[in-house]
C-alpha cells in the first residue's frame, strides 16, 4: 500500500474507508478529543486533573475495562482488559499539558487554546497533539477490539504531571503496575522509537557580596562570576556534542546519531538595576544519549565545573535536581521491536527506528526490564508546547490502527 504521509501529512494519504468503518464512531472519538482539549489541564497549576481523569475513566468503564484511579498526589487512570493472554501490553499516555497563555491566531482567526478549532484535517488546541491525541487513539482502539481476539491483555496507563517531573507515572509504577511490554504513546509518528535521551537538570550557583551598584568596589558581584563560569562551561557543551548513541537521530536532525547536549536555559540574579545581588544562578539541561551511563556524564560535568571554579577562584556550587531521567534503549533485534516494525510498515509503507532527542517515561519501564517502544501522533510541525499546537486527525487514526495491530499481534 503506497503512502505519501511523510510528504503530505495535512491531506488524506490513503483510502481511509477500511479505517473508518463507522462514521459515527469517528465523529464520537474526534468529539472526545475535543472534550479533552477543552479541559485546561495545566500541569504547573494542576488544573482540572479530577475532571480529565474522571472523563477518561468513565469512557474506559463504558467499554468494559477494569478501571481504577491510582495515586495520592495525582489521579492516574489505569484500565485493563483480561483477554486471557500471557502478557500485558501497557499503553502509556498523559492528560496534563504545558501552560498556554493568551489567544492564538489560526488562519486569521483569534482562538482560545482551550476551545478546540478544526480546520482542513487539523485540530488546534493545547494538548491536541501532546498528548490527548494518544489518549483518544488508545480508547478508540479498545472500542474496536474489545470483543475481538487479542495477543496481549491491554493495560492503559494515563497519567498526570508528565510535563512537570512525572509524579503520576512514578505513583503508578510504585504500585507495581508496569505491564510486560510497553508502548509510550507520547512521541513522534514518523518512526518507531526504541530509545530516548536521558535528562539531567540543575543549577550553577555563584555567591557574592551584595551592595550598591554605584560602589562596586565594596561588593563582590556574582553576576560577573557566573558569566565567566558559564562561558568556560561552553567547552563542556562542545565535548558533550561529541558523545553519540548507536541509535539514529529522528528525521531532519543535524547529526545522524543521537548526540549529547548541554544547554543553559535559565538565568536568575538581582531584581533592581542599582543593586549588586548576593547570588546569581544559571539553570541547565543536559541530555544523556541512549545507552550512555548517566552517572559517568554527571561526574564529567562535576569535574569540569570544579576545575573551572578553582581556576576562577569563585564561591560557587553545582546542584543536580533529583530525580533524573536516566534515558533508555531497547535492543533493535528484540522480538517486540520487530513485531512493531512489521505493523508500522503495513500501515505506513516503510520501516524506521530512531532514538528520541527528548526524554520520556520509557526509562521508568526500561530500567525494570520491560521491552519498551514509542509511537505517538506528533510531528515536528505540530508546535507542541508552542502557540498554535495542532494534530492531524489522520494521525490519530493511524496511531489507533498501530495500537490495534500491536494488541492483535498481526
Amino acid at each position: 500500500m503506497k503512502t505519501e504521509f511523510l510528504h503530505q501529512p495535512s491531506v488524506s494519504i490513503r483510502n481511509l474507508g477500511d479505517i473508518f468503518p463507522d462514521p459515527l464512531m469517528k465523529d464520537y472519538y474526534f468529539g472526545l478529543l475535543k472534550k479533552l482539549v477543552s479541559l485546561n489541564t495545566d500541569a504547573v497549576k494542576k488544573l482540572n486533573y479530577e475532571e480529565a481523569s474522571s472523563l477518561i475513566a468513565n469512557e474506559l468503564k463504558r467499554l468494559g475495562l477494569d478501571t481504577k484511579i491510582v495515586g495520592e498526589k495525582v489521579p492516574n487512570v489505569v484500565a485493563r482488559l483480561d483477554v486471557g493472554a500471557e502478557k500485558d501490553l501497557a499503553i502509556v499516555s498523559h492528560y496534563d499539558v504545558v501552560p498556554a497563555e493568551g489567544s492564538w491566531i489560526v488562519d486569521g482567526r483569534e482562538i482560545d487554546p482551550f476551545q478546540p478549532f478544526e480546520l482542513n484535517g487539523r485540530l488546534y488546541g493545547r494538548g491536541s497533539a501532546d498528548d490527548k491525541s494518544a489518549i483518544v487513539a488508545s480508547i478508540w482502539a479498545m472500542a474496536e477490539l474489545k470483543d475481538k481476539r487479542m495477543k496481549y491483555n491491554p493495560l492503559l496507563i494515563i497519567t498526570g504531571d508528565e510535563e512537570v517531573g512525572g509524579t503520576g507515572i512514578r505513583e503508578v509504577v510504585s504500585a507495581g503496575i508496569t505491564g510486560d511490554l510497553v508502548l509510550v504513546a507520547d512521541a513522534d509518528i514518523e518512526y518507531v522509537g526504541i530509545g530516548a535521551s536521558g535528562v539531567v537538570h540543575g543549577w550553577i550557583v555563584v555567591e557574592g557580596k551584595e551592595g550598591h551598584a554605584g560602589y562596586p568596589h565594596r561588593a563582590t558581584n556574582p553576576v560577573n562570576g557566573l558569566i565567566s563560569l558559564c562561558s568556560n562551561l561552553m567547552r563542556f557543551a562542545e565535548k558533550r556534542a561529541l558523545t553519540f548513541s548507536g541509535l539514529d537521530s529522528p528525521p531532519d536532525s543535524p547529526i545522524s546519531k543521537v548526540w549529547g547536549r548541554f544547554t543553559f536555559t535559565i538565568l536568575q540574579a538581582g531584581g533592581k538595576h542599582n543593586v549588586i545581588p548576593k547570588e546569581a544562578k544559571a539553570g541547565f539541561d543536559m541530555r544523556i544519549v541512549p545507552g550512555e551511563d548517566p552517572n559517568k556524564a554527571i561526574l564529567e560535568l562535576k569535574s569540569e565545573f570544579e576545575a573551572i571554579r578553582q581556576r576562577l577562584g569563585l564561591d560557587a556550587r553545582l546542584e543536580i535536581i533529583e530525580p533524573i531521567n536516566e534515558g533508555w534503549m531497547t535492543d533493535p533485534q528484540h522480538p517486540f521491536v520487530r513485531e512493531a516494525l512489521n505493523i508500522y510498515e503495513r500501515l505506513f509503507g516503510y520501516k524506521r527506528v530512531c532514538g528520541e532527542l527528548g526524554g520520556n517515561d520509557g526509562y521508568i519501564f526500561s530500567k525494570r526490564g520491560k521491552p519498551t517502544i514509542t509511537l505517538g501522533a506528533m510531528r515536528k510541525e505540530n508546535n507542541i508546547h508552542g502557540r498554535n499546537e495542532f494534530v492531524y486527525l489522520n494521525d490519530v487514526v493511524m496511531l489507533k490502527e498501530f495500537i490495534k495491530g500491536l494488541l492483535k499481534g498481526i
